[in-house]
């Protein structure tokens, strides 16, 4: 038989979520040099998805849309917490920051709900990696971190809102 949960037990793991999460945000809040570059949005290779809704993207990054239309599992993957990049696109695609993050996750697991945060991972690098090794993965990379020309190692670029990272209506920006 399970131990069940106290309310003391997730009030203090909240509140070391919220601290933890404090204080990267601080440290995220920091200038940013490309102010204004935009964050790419990657899938692997093999899915066939060129474009989502801003809407779309939230849904799979909150785990509100667990498989893609093939049928793959959806493998959110994001840089760790006081990346800039994690921080800008945590505002404009789910209007949150770290801590509304955890909080999130920690509700959804409180309430029954089946949902898995986003892997956190260190890199630009490590997030092109994950996504190529995974055909349901998606993640998003600083538009410096990503060339487009097939040597970021089987990833590509999907458009939001139907416009790429390049264009001037796109709407993830640092």
């Amino acid at each position: 038989m399970k131990k069940p949960i106290s309310v003391a037990s997730l009030l203090t793991a909240a509140a070391i979520l919220a601290v933890a999460a404090s204080i990267s945000f601080i440290v995220s809040v920091r200038s940013v040099e490309a102010a204004g570059d935009p964050i790419v949005v990657i899938v692997n290779n093999s899915n066939p998805v060129d474009n989502l809704s801003l809407g779309e993207l939230k849904k799979l990054f909150l785990s509100d849309r667990s498989r893609w239309d093939t049928g793959k599992a959806v493998a959110p993957v994001m840089p760790a917490p006081g990346a800039p990049e994690r921080t800008a696109f945590l505002k404009i695609v789910c209007g949150m920051n770290d801590t509304d993050l955890g909080k999130y996750f920690m509700q959804a697991a409180f309430t029954g709900k089946s949902a898995t945060p986003p892997k956190d991972v260190a890199s630009a690098s490590a997030v092109k990696s994950f996504v190529a090794a995974s055909p349901g993965a998606i993640g998003f990379v600083k538009a410096g971190d990503f060339h487009g020309d097939g040597s970021d190692g089987g990833v590509k670029a999907v458009k939001i809102d139907g416009a790429a990272a390049a264009d001037p209506g796109y709407k993830i920006k640092m």
